[in-house]
């Protein structure tokens, strides 16, 4: 059956990876751009697509390819081959690494007005996520952004609460003759999580023996998670080439008045810069246990109180230089040094490391036929010595919409410090783990908006997994996985739509320390009408969603991470929503009843073992903009 999907969908299509930029320049009144991104993106209030609404979670992504454990805030079960990480990032929350802020994720606008967003999302049993934010621009070319996210959701489970806080404030700023640039963010997160370890007796949940969940027995009923992050980041520099020169007034420096008027070409100019890069993060963990026996196996101590932490600073530094070479082919090549230092412990250990590197990076396009980006970054000095990585990637259209990528990346890397040393009243590690040595390479094709068909193949040596020991361990042997994956979007007669996802997945070594199914996939049907003479705009449809049977990974509230329990396989069920998304005015109210096949299946739709995932449950939501 899986071969026939993949063989349909194969001969049905091919179209982009991401949204893309809409213009080098500013081109719409409202828009957001990334660090280190080119091009800016429209904000878009139509109700066109599911984008939104696949963003309705505690993460503000699509999850597609990952399962939340029981909760809003839970820790996530990945089940896809899983992306490379930062070369100097050298610790995470694993399961909860997603519900953090990182530099590459900060949207820096330019406005010619305030706008304010808001949104509200019920929870399961009792709770919401809410979410506002604010962006003006103080000048044409200074800019500043709020956003405060709080997420208080109580699930259908007993000891099962989730609690987070997150602050961010971002803000760019270029002055007049554009000679210099800065982009400063700061993110201050709080992430409060009561642990309750999953039921207790699978089959209570898989023979509906009681439908009330609260009355499920779960292995912790007073453990607890705490999550911090401060994160400190500014990017700034200077060009000397505007520095001194005499500034020339061009119809591209001021921001255009109309949704639609699309803007001039940019001049191209010479530049000369130098720059400086600061980053600051600071992360904590810490665990409060009062169970006896869940543990016992594992703890040195059963007094039924206990507490585990962890603490982990790193700071940035890169100088760099940056020029644009090239006239009708520009390329933007960078070339940098850095330091970082990094703390990690707690009371009963604490390291110190610094270690100095080289970078480099080169973007840009080749007379408008293909964009190309390389990046190569190598640590010289210190414990991590020797740790590299090499980056290459192009992309270009070669008919009409339609259009090829390929992309390498190579990664030398030795493993989170969590991984290496871990020492506490109740659990102890010490281990001298070599560097990891990850492969990536993907290529494909991508036509039309947001549809592609990519063939990826990821290996990696020395591989990092936590065992069924709880504790970290080498694999034996290479973990390498070959996926195809697709997306296609279908839209029929201006009303009805059609988007389907895919991801097949096939094992080539190492699966029993990196087990993912065979195939992950979505599809959604809706239907786009507007009601009131189009003062109403409305969107109904269902989407379901399937992953192939395998041995799935569990978590461990003892580590905060998921781990390779061994014990029996999830998947193979299917999971319907069905949806109805009101657009009205500027604001989007959205219905959704989840797992509406509840009762129709059997109980065995688990998001991990000991984890089940939610039954059916309805549940609402508003977005509101105010363009002032």
């Amino acid at each position: 059956m899986r071969y026939l999907v993949i063989a349909l969908f194969f001969c049905s299509s091919v179209w982009a990876q991401s949204p893309k930029p809409d213009a080098l320049k500013p081109e719409f009144s409202h828009q957001y751009f990334f660090w280190q991104h080119k091009g800016y993106y429209f904000i878009d209030t139509t109700l066109n697509s599911l984008n939104w609404y696949h963003q309705l979670n505690n993460a503000q992504s699509d999850d597609f390819g990952a399962l939340t454990l029981m909760n809003m805030g839970g820790p996530r079960n990945n089940l896809l081959v899983p992306s490379i990480p930062n070369l100097v990032r050298y610790q995470n929350f694993g399961p909860f690494d997603n519900y953090f802020t990182t530099p590459n994720q900060i949207k820096y606008y330019q406005v010619r007005s305030p706008l304010t967003g808001a949104r509200y999302i019920n929870g399961y049993d009792r709770g919401q996520l809410f979410r506002i934010y604010h962006t003006q621009n103080i000048s044409k070319t200074w800019n500043f952004a709020l956003e405060y996210r709080r997420l208080n959701s109580l699930s259908f489970y007993i000891n099962d609460q989730n609690k987070q806080s997150s602050f961010t404030f971002n803000t760019h700023y270029r002055n007049k003759k554009g000679s210099y640039e800065a982009w400063a963010y700061l993110a201050s997160e709080k992430m409060d999580l009561q642990e309750n370890g999953g039921i207790l007796y699978d089959s209570v949940f898989t023979d509906n023996l009681q439908t009330s969940r609260t009355l499920l027995i779960t292995a912790l009923d007073r453990d607890e998670r705490i999550l911090y992050n401060r994160d400190y980041f500014v990017d700034h520099r200077v060009d000397f080439y505007k520095l001194f020169k005499k500034k020339k007034k061009s119809q591209a420096d001021t921001l255009a008045d109309s949704l639609v008027v699309e803007a001039p070409e940019p001049e191209q100019q010479p530049s000369i810069l130098l720059g400086h890069q600061f980053g600051y993060n600071r992360q904590a963990s810490s665990y409060y246990g009062r169970t006896t026996n869940f543990y016992e196996n594992y703890y040195f101590e059963n007094d039924a109180n206990y507490t585990d932490s962890i603490r982990y600073a790193s700071l940035y530094n890169e100088l760099y230089l940056q020029t644009i070479i090239g006239d009708t082919s520009s390329f933007d090549l960078k070339a940098g040094a850095f330091h970082q230092r990094l703390e990690y412990g707690n009371q009963y250990f604490r390291g110190t490391a610094q270690h100095l590197g080289l970078s480099g990076k080169l973007q840009g396009n080749y007379r408008s036929y293909f964009n190309l980006q390389a990046e190569a970054r190598y640590i010289l000095s210190g414990p991590f010595a020797n740790d590299f990585e090499l980056k290459g990637a192009v992309e270009g259209k070669f008919y009409k919409s339609i259009g090829a990528f390929a992309a390498y990346h190579l990664q030398n890397k030795h493993p989170d410090l969590f991984q290496q040393s871990y020492i506490s009243n109740n659990i102890i590690w010490n281990n001298a783990l070599g560097p990891i040595l990850r492969n990536e390479l993907y290529f494909g094709i991508q036509w039309g908006q947001n549809n592609y068909l990519r063939l990826k193949t990821f290996s990696a040596t020395n591989w990092v997994y936590f065992n069924a020991s709880l504790k970290p361990a080498v694999a034996d042997e290479i973990v390498a996985y070959q996926s195809l994956d697709l997306r296609q979007n279908f839209k029929l007669w201006n009303w009805l739509h059609q988007d389907n996802r895919l991801s097949y997945q096939i094992p080539l070594s190492g699966e029993v320390y990196l087990p993912l199914p065979d195939l992950v996939n979505r599809h959604s049907i809706y239907v786009r009408f507007p009601l009131f003479k189009g003062a109403l705009q409305v969107l109904v449809g269902a989407e379901g969603s399937y992953f192939s049977s395998f041995q799935s990974p569990s978590y461990s509230a003892l580590t905060g991470q998921m781990y390779l329990a061994n014990e029996y396989e999830i998947g193979n069920y299917i999971l319907v929503d069905a949806f109805a998304q009101f657009k009205v005015a500027k604001a989007v109210i959205f219905l959704k009843m989840q797992n509406l096949t509840q009762g129709f299946v059997p109980y065995n739709y688990w998001a991990a073992p000991h984890f089940p995932l939610n039954d059916r449950v309805f549940r609402v939501g508003v977005n509101w903009r105010f363009f002032n």
